[in-house]
């Protein structure tokens, strides 16, 4: 096996330029040295950690910068992103153990683009923005059209991503992560749901709600008409109950050795009926009728 550890963007991209397909990029490596020792090694390893300038978390304006070798305890224990990304937070507190924490990055679960993903659903509702470095230039996208299939993004075998762009959420917005896997937190999901919601103005409806599934589809997705159903309506139970069915409909799971693709979508309605009624409660302060 070739190894390389370069020491700028450009030459991480250089290597990738000559060795094709056969090149994997490795960051913190807590998915491709299991990967290794299971299943099969690649024909060449690119270490990107050494790279200056790819570890930090940082206000742009109305945005936050995140870099790619940002730990997921760095995101963990930042008080920003608990106060105003706390569906981040949330994700990232859930992640594996405190030692998986302390080496896994955010780019890393990012372009290991696994349906399971944990930080995934939760910042296609943040509506994030992926910024990728390739040899002819650099190219920024939102996150929702970056990953294309199980493994595959936008990248491909040729780009680094360098940046992830989060806006600020409105105040007010409340937005949470809910879990369900056999282990809790040391095993991976097997449906993660995503809420973001902000209250209108009269107390009495969102005006935005944004709905993300994690491992129920070939890559994490938006439960786009099941956001329409609620958005601007007068909140209720019936609305809640409609609306966590559709992002149920919205969901398409397959059957493994974790869980029938059934009993996914049962979960899926549940945590997003739970999530929309936490989210309500905490922006508004009120219960649900």
């Amino acid at each position: 096996m070739d190894y390389f550890e370069p020491k700028t963007v450009s030459e991480a991209i250089s290597i990738l330029a000559q060795q094709g397909e056969s090149a994997r990029v490795i960051a913190g490596g807590t998915d491709v040295l299991v990967d290794m020792k299971f299943k099969e090694s690649p024909a060449c390893l690119v270490n990107i950690k050494r790279i200056p300038g790819l570890s930090f978390i940082r206000q742009n304006g109305n945005s936050l910068l995140i870099g790619p070798l940002t730990t997921i305890r760095e995101i963990e224990t930042n008080n920003l992103i608990r106060e105003r990304f706390s569906v981040l937070w949330d994700a990232a507190r859930q992640f594996a153990s405190l030692q998986i924490r302390n080496t896994a990055t955010i780019g890393g679960n990012i372009c290991r683009a696994s349906p399971s993903g944990e930080v995934l659903s939760p910042l296609l509702v943040l509506e994030a923005r992926a910024t990728m470095a390739f040899a002819d230039g650099e190219k920024s996208v939102p996150l929702d059209s970056f990953f294309l299939a199980p493994g595959k993004t936008l990248l491909g075998a040729r780009g680094i991503l360098t940046a992830i762009e989060i806006p600020y959420p409105p105040e007010g917005t409340r937005s949470l992560y809910l879990k369900h896997a056999v282990r809790g937190a040391m095993d991976i999901a097997i449906v993660g749901v995503a809420i973001l919601a902000a209250s209108g103005s009269d107390g009495r409806h969102f005006s935005d709600v944004r709905i993300g599934l994690g491992a129920v589809a070939p890559t994490p997705i938006r439960a786009k008409r099941a956001e329409a159903l609620l958005r601007g309506e007068a909140f209720a139970q019936k609305q809640i109950q409609d609306t966590a069915k559709e992002a149920a409909a919205e969901a398409r799971p397959i059957t493994d050795h974790r869980g029938t693709a059934e009993y996914r979508k049962w979960i899926v309605e549940a945590l997003t009926k739970q999530g929309l009624t936490a989210a309500w409660e905490g922006a508004t302060g009120k219960g649900v009728h």
